[in-house]
């Protein structure tokens, strides 16, 4: 795991594309983002940021984590934290995303984060 983001809502175009808008100029344009199909309703095959086309895939083991693709560089791993958590909750589970987590699964980090 590389870190972490908290999306404001499950709205999976919106906030897939403000991801890519937001890793740009650290990473470059993502090329494809891979979900968890089960943190978002209705995902789109494909998204536009900044003019460009984004792939999206899912993979029903990516337990709430998203991949992100730079060109031909390895994907980085960041656990999604859900929107409706709340903000003292998410700021802990996002520090300890970013800290590393050793053998923690990301659903052991959000329980971990719940008040």
């Amino acid at each position: 795991m590389d870190g972490g983001w908290w999306p404001r809502s499950r709205d999976a175009a919106a906030e897939l594309a403000e991801l890519a808008i937001a890793l740009t100029d650290r990473l470059g344009m993502p090329t494809r983002l891979t979900i968890d199909f089960d943190d978002w309703d209705d995902v789109p095959l494909r998204i536009t940021a900044l003019g460009r086309v984004i792939r999206v895939g899912w993979l029903p083991h990516l337990d709430h984590m998203v991949a992100v693709t730079c060109g031909r560089d390895e994907p980085i791993l960041l656990l999604v934290i859900p929107p409706e958590t709340p903000r003292a909750s998410a700021e802990e589970a996002l520090a300890k995303a970013a800290a590393g987590t050793g053998d923690l699964l990301p659903e052991e980090i959000l329980a971990t984060a719940r008040p």
